[in-house]
């Protein structure tokens, strides 16, 4: 479908390569709302904050841009991007993308049903499955479920719950360890209440931290870190970075034996 500037593409692109084979017993991951890269000493920041880290998540991520050999030339992570839609002006696509220091068992993506007014553009989830050695892991399974997901905004709350429920479809049936981030939209208290009880089905616990709100977040947290089968040692709020419209989020995950 072509809006006047942008043309639906749900599609899976791989990039980079990992070095290791399996993730544990310690995770060290990013979340970072990258606004499209758009805002200057966007690179400088992010070649910094993903040294040494096993998952990246970053939503409003782009491809085909001036940033793309970051990624396809990285020896340090694989990187897979579901792109959402695409820019028919300079053919940029955005959507959500993941990258991870040791190479994904299987990958699922999925838009939301609905659009968002005007542009018509789509949100985007990306479910990830990595493996870990079956010592590492809690409940006896040999793969971490990561979700990597941004919401559908500026809709009814009707259409905002249906999204929710693809996010539910993916975590059915994962029995071990889940990680559950991104940018949710959570900008107020319906739309929270309603993901707070998605990931309460789930056994899901919400990732506390020290933040500074944001005006045009309507001083409400839009990203979240939700956990099943982890132990969180360390969470940063990088009140410090500019170069996007969201601060991003460094967390320190163990997996107990």
């Amino acid at each position: 479908m072509i809006t006047h500037r942008y043309h639906t593409v749900e599609s899976l692109t791989l990039m980079g390569n990992a070095p290791e084979q399996t993730l544990g017993p310690n995770i060290e991951l990013l979340l970072w709302n990258v606004f499209k890269c758009k805002k200057k000493g966007w690179q400088k920041d992010f070649s910094s904050l993903i040294h040494n880290k096993d998952l990246v998540l970053l939503q409003e991520a782009v491809l085909n841009s001036p940033f793309d050999n970051l990624f396809h030339k990285s020896s340090q992570h694989q990187w897979i991007m579901a792109s959402s839609f695409r820019n028919v002006k300079t053919n940029i696509e955005t959507g959500v993308k993941t990258g991870s220091s040791v190479t994904a068992k299987s990958q699922y993506f999925s838009a939301s049903d609905h659009g968002e007014p005007l542009t018509q553009t789509k949100k985007m989830l990306l479910a990830i499955e990595y493996p870990l050695t079956q010592r590492e892991s809690a409940h006896n399974e040999s793969s971490l479920l990561v979700v990597n997901a941004h919401l559908i905004n500026f809709v009814s709350i009707e259409k905002f719950r249906a999204h929710l429920e693809q996010i539910s479809h993916t975590l059915q049936g994962h029995k071990g360890p889940i990680i559950l981030a991104g940018d949710f939209n959570t900008w107020n208290k319906k739309r929270l209440s309603d993901f707070n009880k998605l990931a309460a089905a789930f056994a899901l616990g919400k990732v506390d931290m020290i933040r500074q709100p944001r005006l045009n977040h309507l001083f409400r947290h839009l990203d979240h870190v939700y956990c099943r089968g982890l132990d969180v040692t360390h969470v940063q709020v990088h009140t410090d970075i500019h170069s996007s419209d969201h601060y991003p989020i460094s967390l320190s995950l163990h997996l107990p034996n």
